[in-house]
């Protein structure tokens, strides 16, 4: 295993377990009722740029996963 297929490998499993966080904390922020001193709409608009940041790690991971993986047979072929 090369060194760049390795270290692609670890970002794509960092970016997964990143975007989980960014969901996480989202909607952390949207349905938690610990945070009711924090006005409705600054939790509503904070969660919702949380989790759209999230989703949009998802789709850059999924990308990187196609690259990755597909280096990866061309290089087996």
């Amino acid at each position: 295993m090369s060194m760049n297929n390795w270290y692609g490998q670890f970002m794509i499993m960092f970016g997964g377990i990143m975007t989980l966080f960014y969901i996480g904390v989202g909607l952390y922020f949207i349905l938690s009722p610990n945070l009711i001193h924090i006005d409705s709409f600054i939790r509503y608009l904070l969660g919702g740029v949380f989790i759209f940041y999230g989703i949009y790690r998802a789709f850059r991971v999924f990308e990187k996963i196609k690259e990755v993986f597909s280096s990866n047979n061309e290089q087996n072929d």
